[in-house]
């Protein structure tokens, strides 16, 4: 850095190629803001600055200055110097020069100036000087240098040559070499070194400037953590990488269509899977039709001005805001059922006989709908976009979802899959209830299915939860990181067929209820006790961390101003929700004590989904709290299970 704060000198003007005379008011680098003589301000680069030259000032107030055409050369020469000059008396200084020297002198106010930091990188210099005499802060200090001077008499400086890193660090040094007349106090910023590295040399620069550039320091070394925390999920690192998500992209479908060919048209047992030629066995346009036109029904609801408005929680674009109306949306499906069947119009038998073709349109749908995603988010604000889908990877980006919280207009995409999936659910829950009672409108007692309908109840019950609580999934790991990619979309919309594989199993099967019926009973209720208490507990404590109903939690703070609970449910296992959502899927599973693997698979699957997800949610979790994760991982060591897992 040639040039300082305060100092006088030759700047080109912008758009022109003259220097003028102008006072530097800044310096960032290699660019200068300079106050021009005019009044303007402009920045200007290092190499468009010249020193102002310095003539001879004389310090007596009886001597006029020359006229430079009458000077003698001889005085040019620096070898040849008048008698009378004084050894004492500064020479005449060069623009270039990097030192000054210190002049005192006891008869006339001295002019002072201070040995400039010279900077180079990757290296440091020894300390060399004299003794320092200490100048303690007092009243006097306000005054400009030269009346100080005059009281302290005498004043040595040390020079000192400190270490910078400018590739990272771009704080602005203070200019030590400035006029005499300019105060001391004037605030300005030094580079923060490493400790134990060099010690930095005595200077005039206050505690407090010193403090603060300390405070930028730590500010930056922030910034760069948060960037290198970027530059870890530059590459994919869920899911097995790229490979891994391009065989999920059709392993996910696969394994929810293929267990619908086992378990259709009457029929539902293990077997090898009979592939038909035909096409419409697997995918018909009145299916498609029929798929799109629910969705279509969800979407208008939704988007209806009715049912409460709710915040959802803190997330870098702000608050976004919900209608709850998810309940709502189920009734208005329900009684839409309720009229076919009053109407004589078998729209049950048409579900369960054209399951596949439903569960295909679902992938073909959420196929389309993530691609439109995928595109859309190209125009999305950087903010909205999901930081673990801006990898290398585009086949990973499609899978994990660009964005997170997508809209379209006040339409929730997320939110409205989630719907789709819970409502989807009941309508062919209630699907199986009207085949297993026969006809509704006389039913025969005597041929009831009791299992049918105690799968049925329970399965009702968890999924009706869902949409009477819905205000409490807005605290879930799936609505505030979850991005809504192929595999949110096309799960989602598969979700009814497979968790309903294991109701119409029994269904088909005409399963005989045993006493350990009630067991299953029993972990039903105790799994829904832990999957409500869990989540209720989380949720207002996320809204309201000094609410009255949650005063005895143990929390650990974090740098981002949440708090990790280490009580209750919460300080047994990490996710006490994931492990009564597991219990409640195999309860279900059990009814009927099945030696086949079908009514099976629904358990198999929400079991090693919620295991992997509790994986991720520890690896984020390790990177967004650090420290504080680790304190809380070592009290509760346990992700789902207790000593197990």
């Amino acid at each position: 850095m040639k040039f300082s704060e305060g100092e006088q000198v030759l700047a080109k003007h912008p758009n022109t190629s003259e220097y003028y005379k102008g006072k530097i008011l800044n310096v960032r680098g290699d660019r200068y803001k300079i106050h021009f003589e005019t009044g303007i301000e402009y920045t200007v680069r290092e190499n468009d600055i010249k020193a102002e030259r310095i003539g001879r000032i004389s310090t007596r107030t009886n001597r006029t200055t020359k006229s430079p055409t009458r000077r003698s050369p001889s005085r040019k020469s620096p070898s040849r110097r008048s008698p009378g000059r004084s050894s004492h008396r500064s020479p005449a200084r060069s623009p270039s020069s990097t030192t000054r020297k210190l002049p005192i002198r006891s008869t006339r106010l001295a002019k002072i100036s201070l040995s400039r930091i010279d900077v180079e990188g990757n290296k440091t210099s020894n300390h060399k000087g004299s003794d320092i005499k200490t100048l303690n802060e007092s009243p006097t200090d306000s005054l400009p240098l030269q009346q100080r001077l005059r009281e302290i008499m005498t004043i040595t400086h040390r020079p000192s040559l400190l270490k910078t890193e400018q590739e990272y660090k771009s704080t602005i040094l203070r200019s030590i070499d400035r006029a005499a007349s300019l105060p001391v106090e004037r605030k300005s910023y030094v580079q923060d070194y490493p400790l134990g590295e060099k010690e930095r040399g005595y200077s005039m620069q206050r505690d407090q400037d010193i403090t603060k550039a300390s405070q930028e320091g730590e500010k930056w070394e922030t910034v760069v953590k948060r960037e290198k925390e970027i530059n870890r999920v530059d590459k994919p690192q869920e899911w097995g990488g790229w490979i891994g998500t391009f065989f999920l992209t059709f392993i996910l479908p696969m394994s929810v269509i293929l267990p619908q060919l086992l378990c259709s048209k009457g029929q539902c047992k293990s077997a090898l899977i009979k592939l038909s030629a035909d096409v419409k066995s697997y995918i018909n346009l009145y299916t498609l039709l029929s798929y799109i036109a629910f969705l279509t029904l969800l979407a208008f609801i939704s988007i209806i001005p009715i049912g409460k408005i709710i915040d959802g929680q803190q997330s870098k674009i702000g608050r976004l805001q919900y209608r709850i109306n998810g309940f709502l949306s189920a009734i208005v499906a329900i009684m839409g059922l309720g009229s076919c069947v009053y109407m004589n119009i078998p729209v049950s038998e048409y579900i369960l006989n054209n399951i596949v073709q439903l569960s295909v349109s679902g992938w073909i749908v959420g196929t389309i709908l993530a691609l439109g995603l995928y595109i859309k988010a190209g125009k999305a604000p950087v903010i909205n976009l999901n930081i673990y889908a801006s990898t290398n990877s585009k086949i990973y980006n499609f899978w994990q979802g660009r964005e997170i919280n997508p809209r379209i207009g006040t339409l929730d995409i997320k939110l409205l899959l989630i719907r789709a999936s819970l409502i989807g659910t009941v309508i062919v829950i209630l699907s199986i209830a009207l085949k297993a009672v026969g006809n509704i409108k006389s039913p025969n007692i005597e041929k009831l299915d009791v299992a049918t309908v105690l799968a049925i109840l329970l399965q009702l019950s968890y999924i009706l939860h869902g949409l009477i609580y819905e205000a409490t999934i807005f605290t879930s790991f799936t609505i505030m990181y979850e991005g809504t990619g192929y595999m949110t979309c096309v799960s989602h919309l598969l979700y009814p067929f497979l968790t309903t594989l294991t109701t119409r199993f029994i269904l088909y099967q005409t399963m005989k209820l045993d006493y350990f019926v009630g067991i299953s009973i029993l972990c039903f209720i105790i799994g829904y006790a832990l999957y409500y208490t869990s989540n209720l507990q989380k949720d207002e404590f996320r809204k309201n961390p000094i609410s009255p109903t949650v005063p005895y939690l143990e929390t650990i703070p974090t740098s981002h101003g949440k708090k990790l609970i280490l009580s209750g449910l919460w300080g047994h296992v990490r996710h006490p929700n994931y492990l009564g959502d597991v219990i409640m899927h195999w309860s279900i599973a059990s009814i009927g004590l099945a030696n086949d693997i079908l009514p099976y698979y629904t358990a198999i699957c929400c079991t090693l989904v919620l295991s992997y997800r509790a994986v991720r949610d520890n690896k984020r979790c390790q990177m967004r709290y650090g420290y504080a994760w680790e304190q809380y991982c070592s009290r509760v060591k346990y992700m789902i299970l207790k000593r197990v897992f």
